[in-house]
């Protein structure tokens, strides 16, 4: 949902959105996420959409990930849930996922 949030950004305000999101990020998400809000429940409704919670030994997953791969935190956490539920297709913007060997990453057009 970062992407909504900067496109709403970039929408509405001048200079790179995120900056502006680093600058006055409580302000920008006060403004927005009326907007965004809608989108994010409705995940509770996408079919085939899994939710699972993290577990403590994703933690050792998360940092061999980021050593081996050179990825941030968020996306070696990312991975190691979905290792562990044996999932290898996600969809997503980051192109740092290509670096995991076994990943099949989509985009939205």
């Amino acid at each position: 949902m970062n992407l909504i949030l900067l496109a709403l950004i970039k929408d509405h305000h001048k200079g790179s959105p995120l900056e502006q999101l680093r600058n006055d990020e409580e302000g920008m998400i006060r403004r927005f996420y009326p907007m965004i809000a809608p989108q994010l429940l409705s995940l509770r409704y996408f079919p085939n959409l899994t939710v699972v919670e993290i577990a403590v030994s994703d933690i050792d997953v998360m940092n061999e990930t980021m050593l081996r791969y050179c990825v941030k935190p968020r996306d070696g956490l990312h991975f190691s849930a979905m290792k562990r539920c044996g999932c290898s297709d996600m969809i997503s913007h980051d192109a740092d996922f290509d670096r995991i060997p076994n990943v099949r990453r989509y985009t939205l057009k």
